[in-house]
């Protein structure tokens, strides 16, 4: 069942001052989980933004996730982290984090990883690059049959990354994948409400069929 989209920051357009009002954009447009990302700085210089975005994201009852940064989501009281392939183990982040944070799951184009992520604990699985992606155009395509294959077989919440927007969410949505996250689309829009606004509808109206 598709739930909905979910927004990751990007550091190529923006400076961080203004990351907190673009997330709110995004919110108020119907986005429904977001994810701190950024390679760049130390946790101590992304520590503002982190607490800003948390504070807006509480103000919209949405998930606040951090990606990588195990020890900044404590401490700022974020929901939850999301893991990569050479980030730390999901059982010693739970083991750090506790049962109450979500624990989000990189799984590339490998239902095995989603496997060995369901086994482990996480709390969903994503999956990509589904699309053609300006943020990470060299990654592994996913295609879309391994995708339903994911929902198929595993029994967390899928999400489906990379190059997805308002035109091509229907190939997401009509195929009951839960969540469709969007890094450039929606964080870098000169919009992002509207973007947000008509991507979601494009979502929900196909998610029907």
């Amino acid at each position: 069942m598709f739930n909905g989209l979910y927004v990751l920051t990007d550091d190529s357009l923006f400076p961080h001052e203004e990351w907190p009002d673009r997330v709110e954009a995004c919110l108020v447009g119907g986005v429904g989980m977001i994810q701190l990302r950024d390679k760049q700085l130390t946790d101590k210089a992304l520590e503002k933004t982190a607490y800003a975005i948390r504070e807006v994201c509480q103000a919209y009852q949405v998930p606040f996730i951090i990606n990588d940064r195990l020890a900044l989501a404590k401490k700022v009281s974020a929901d939850g982290v999301h893991l990569g392939r050479s980030d730390l183990s999901i059982r010693a982040a739970r083991d750090y984090l506790g049962a109450g944070f979500i624990i989000g799951a990189s799984c590339y184009a490998s239902l095995l990883l989603g496997l060995k992520a369901e086994q482990a604990g996480a709390d969903y699985a994503a999956f990509g690059r589904v699309f053609r992606s300006s943020t990470k155009p060299h990654a592994i395509h996913c295609s879309l049959n391994q995708l339903v294959l994911a929902r198929q077989r595993l029994s967390l919440p899928i999400c489906a990354i990379g190059g997805i927007h308002e035109k091509n969410i229907a190939l997401i949505s009509r195929r009951e994948i839960h969540w469709a996250a969007c890094v450039h689309h929606l964080f870098n829009a000169e919009n992002p409400t509207q973007a947000a606004i008509n991507t979601l509808q494009q979502g929900i109206l196909h998610a029907a069929k």
